[in-house]
């Protein structure tokens, strides 16, 4: 299983790494084909186009392939925690996914070539970093006490993101943000991003810290 879990975050890593390269070869040798949106409807296949073709076919099947492995894992995972009563096992290695979180920044560059906002997603993959939490309780009993601790850290974490949606929601409906609906978008899905990747987090640092201290006071 943690040499399944390495391979898809070495292949994860590698895709990201051979698009980047790929489109700045087109962006610096192709003209910025299939960077930049095109009509395909008119589309020629050139040599050249080749390094974008591949990596993107290759980010396409990771995707499925790691959609799909989640999946199946989580199905397992399921059945193994209603029979055995205890927390699911994983790796608190998987915490480094949340540093995917930083392509989100990636966007700035996409809205400056072609106007593209969806790479700003990325920032929900920080809420990964809650892995390592997870990861730390693996295998725990589920008793009354750890059951009570997940409900109150589940509640304090939703509310916490509830207070910081709607206060989103207060200042981005004042009006254009810099004058400018496509920064009042760019803001509001930053905003979601950031602030899901919160509640995803803190519902594991919050249900570990709190199982945490209690422990220790015992």
């Amino acid at each position: 299983m943690k040499q399944k879990t390495k391979l898809l975050i070495g292949w994860g890593i590698l895709c990201v790494l051979l698009l980047l390269a790929s489109s700045w070869y087109s962006i610096t040798f192709n003209d910025s084909r299939l960077v930049i949106p095109m009509d395909f409807k008119r589309y020629d296949f050139q040599v050249k186009d080749l390094p974008m073709v591949l990596s993107v076919t290759l980010v396409c099947i990771y995707g499925i392939t790691l959609l799909g492995t989640l999946v199946l894992s989580g199905c397992k995972q399921r059945q193994q925690i209603e029979r055995t009563n205890r927390t699911r096992k994983l790796n608190p290695k998987l915490g480094y996914l949340g540093f995917l979180g930083f392509f989100g920044f990636s966007g700035f560059w996409t809205y400056s070539v072609d106007g593209s906002v969806f790479p700003f997603a990325f920032f929900l993959f920080f809420g990964f970093f809650g892995f390592y939490y997870e990861g730390k309780m693996s295998g725990t009993f589920m008793d009354e006490r750890f059951q009570e601790n997940s409900v109150r850290a589940n509640l304090k974490a939703s509310n916490i993101t509830l207070s910081l949606i709607f206060l989103a929601l207060i200042l981005l409906c004042q009006g254009k943000l810099f004058d400018s609906l496509d920064y009042t978008l760019i803001a509001v899905i930053i905003a979601l991003s950031l602030v899901l990747a919160l509640r995803i987090f803190l519902a594991e640092y919050l249900l570990y810290r709190y199982d945490h201290v209690v422990e220790s006071e015992d």
